[in-house]
């Protein structure tokens, strides 16, 4: 395959259960992007999948409002021969299952992924969006520092039609127990998933483990995970407060926002400071994890696909002895010549009978053919000479008299039909953008750009939206005419996030000498540019080092009041 719609492939990235993702450039612009193929055929039949096809559509639009620097951009979809494919931003990078899987991980990367993977999930979450499948391969690290979660939309469309079809789609060991028990989804179903990531950072091993499918699903739902000092004992018992309130099994008791979790944990661990994450498979204690091989089979349970209704597999029936080989030689040589003759019978009975040939009715006589004496004398025949008729002469046109020229005033009082004009061709589309003036441009092509707001005329179809502004985030937008005739863009401000704590919780915060609302703990959204911070509580007061925010970053300022 060398093109999908207007994108050129450069090579393939990799390969899942899904199908193939590929590295792609868009000509249009210049840019790298990344292509998810998704078999729409593995789901449905004809009639549902051209359902799922427009829901996959419509979630990948409602994506692709998301404009976060921790967000795998959507740009595009398509749809070809039962394939779907998603055009997307290409990141750089590895994804956290594979720097998990290394070893001597580092400790600031990892509670940097983990802080900007919750920015980023807490954004979405605002937005009215849920990731579903939030694990270590959908995290990616682009440049091997910033943190970028993928399949937003897609996964959540996906998980749908899985659930409709009467299984769950996901990886097991990261789900939540509302989801295992078909519950309502909310951001702290998020949440769970990234707990159950931080805690295989620190301690090396997953929460919950079983040898089974039913074990691991019951374990989700109904057991607590061992205490991660018990691990790792370089972590402070104050951790395991803060997973026990981040994996409670009712979603109502966990952390309020993804951020508020993470920033509780680095303090639990900061506790102690010489606290360091393990590699999998290396925590001093394993006391779920078996050191026996694997017998070889079905896939492990963290990576199978969980059905519907799950059950054990039934135990292979006992092998007969080897004595009775023989006398079952003999049996089947016996049927296969009973068989035989059964065939043949019925193949002869099966012939049809031939038919007795007509014999000829004892009172039809033969028709004698008529003697030479009875045949009629021939008559010599006469033939007459064809009569030539004259050719009839064609008769001569008249002359064509000129029409008489139309008097002068009926040419003047002659009403004029006015010309109709010509009909647009197209789809008129309203553009309106916040800030308005921001630059609009349509499926890559200069030629249909504008400042909004404006109005283009496009054909009706799918289209792809870009609009740019100075000081704000690229907005991108999937339109299908003539439905979103009627376009709004908000674009985000480039900004950072700052989170700020202090040795006693409530604090007033100032920022650059401006009071603000909350109250420490917390985690503020600030636009780029430098920030001095001044917390007071009571007649204490402290100053931080001025903090310089940058788009996409995350900042931390910890004050101790005196």
């Amino acid at each position: 395959m060398e093109q999908i719609g207007r994108y050129q492939i450069v090579g393939e990235l990799g390969r899942g259960a899904m199908g193939i993702v590929y590295r792609a450039l868009d000509p249009a612009i210049g840019r790298t992007i990344a292509i998810k193929s998704i078999r729409l055929t593995d789901f449905t039949e004809q009639a549902e999948r051209e359902r799922l096809r427009e829901r996959l559509f419509r979630e990948a639009q409602s994506a692709g409002i998301l404009s976060h620097p921790n967000i795998v951009t959507i740009y595009d979809i398509h749809e070809e021969n039962g394939l779907a494919y998603v055009f997307m931003e290409f990141v750089n990078g590895p994804p956290l299952e594979k720097v998990l899987a290394g070893r001597n991980p580092d400790r600031n990367l990892l509670m940097s992924t983990l802080r900007q993977t919750a920015a980023a999930l807490d954004y979405a979450h605002r937005k009215g969006i849920v990731h579903r499948d939030i694990k270590p391969a959908n995290i990616m690290l682009h440049e091997e520092s910033t943190a970028k979660i993928t399949d937003f939309g897609v996964a959540k469309i996906l998980s749908q039609q899985m659930t409709m079809s009467g299984t769950m789609m996901g990886t097991p060991s990261y789900m939540s127990p509302e989801q295992v028990q078909g519950g309502d989804v909310t951001g702290r179903t998020d949440q769970f998933s990234l707990a159950v990531i931080a805690y295989e950072i620190l301690t090396g091993e997953r929460p919950f483990v079983a040898d089974s499918l039913p074990s691991l699903l019951f374990k989700i739902c109904r057991d607590e995970p061992a205490p991660p000092q018990r691990l790792n004992t370089s972590l402070a018992p104050e951790v395991e407060g803060v997973f026990r309130r981040a994996l409670a099994k009712d979603s109502a008791g966990r952390f309020p926002t993804c951020a508020e979790f993470i920033d509780e944990l680095e303090r639990a661990c900061n506790l102690r400071p010489e606290w360091f994450p393990l590699s999998r498979g290396t925590s001093p204690t394993l006391p779920t994890v078996s050191t026996a091989r694997p017998a070889p089979g079905p896939a492990p349970v963290e990576d199978a696909t969980i059905a519907g209704v799950i059950a054990e597999p039934p135990p292979a029936p006992p092998l007969r002895p080897a004595t009775h080989t023989g006398r079952n030689l003999f049996l089947a040589l016996v049927a296969v010549v009973v068989v035989g003759v059964g065939v043949l019978l019925l193949q002869r009975w099966m012939e049809p009978v031939p038919a007795p040939p007509p014999q000829a009715s004892a009172e039809a006589k033969p028709i004698q053919p008529p003697s030479d004496s009875t045949k009629p004398s021939p008559t010599p025949e006469v033939r007459k000479a064809p009569v030539v008729e004259p050719p009839k002469q064609a008769p001569e046109p008249e002359p064509v008299k000129p029409a008489a020229p139309e008097p002068r005033d009926a040419v003047l009082t002659r009403p004029v039909t006015p010309a109709r004009p010509p009909e647009p061709q197209g789809v008129t589309t309203r553009i309106l953008a916040s800030p308005p003036g921001a630059r609009v441009m349509v499926d890559g092509n200069l030629q249909l750009s504008c400042h909004a707001p404006c109005s283009l005329q496009l054909a009706a179809g799918r289209h792809t939206l870009l609009a740019q502004a100075e000081g704000y985030r690229d907005a991108n937008r999937i339109i299908e005419l003539p439905h979103d005739a009627e376009l709004s863009i908000d674009m985000e401000r480039t900004g950072g996030t700052l989170s700020i704590s202090s040795n006693m919780a409530g604090s007033t915060i100032f920022i650059n000498g401006q009071e603000r609302a909350e109250k420490t703990p917390v985690v503020l959204n600030l636009p780029v540019g430098t920030y001095q911070v001044r917390l007071v509580n009571g007649r204490l007061s402290c100053e931080t080092d001025p903090v310089r925010i940058q788009d996409g970053s995350i900042a931390r300022r910890t004050c101790d009041m005196q």
